[in-house]
């Protein structure tokens, strides 16, 4: 009876003695879309209806840059540099998943899911004229 109950405390003492007070915690990912500092992010594909038509640009791609400040810039290419880009403002909202982006009036809503750290899937939540997904790449090096 004498060892059953030492036992019993030995083990529990063994046990106690693996945890160290570590915690874990969920993976940030509020700065992936800027990288700390600003990040250009490249339309990599999309997938669209018969009616939705995205516009492009004869330089290219549509880009979005996003600035830690909590700017974005949405363009191509040649709207860069005219300088016809458009300007306005994202949060993303960890918890929900959420990517909310305000250009003028306009207020693009999506779900975002992380595929890799240098992909992310973009599910059209609120906006006209946008494609029911994109997927965001890092701007690429030219061949």
């Amino acid at each position: 009876m004498k060892s059953s109950w030492f036992f019993k405390l030995a083990l529990l003492f063994l046990l106690s003695a693996c945890i160290n007070g570590e915690r874990t915690y969920r993976a940030d990912h509020t700065h992936l879309l800027s990288g700390g500092n600003s990040k250009v992010w490249m339309l990599k594909g999309t997938q669209q209806n018969e009616q939705m038509q995205l516009k492009r640009n004869s330089w290219g791609e549509v880009l979005f840059v996003f600035y830690l400040t909590g700017e974005v810039l949405v363009g191509s290419f040649g709207d860069f540099d005219k300088g016809t880009f458009d300007k306005g403002h994202f949060s993303y909202q960890e918890e929900n998943e959420e990517l909310t982006i305000w250009i003028n009036a306009e207020k693009w809503k999506f779900k975002m899911n992380i595929v890799r750290e240098d992909e992310l899937e973009l599910k059209t939540l609120k906006g006209s004229y946008l494609a029911p997904y994109m997927n965001l790449v890092p701007l690429t090096v030219p061949n």
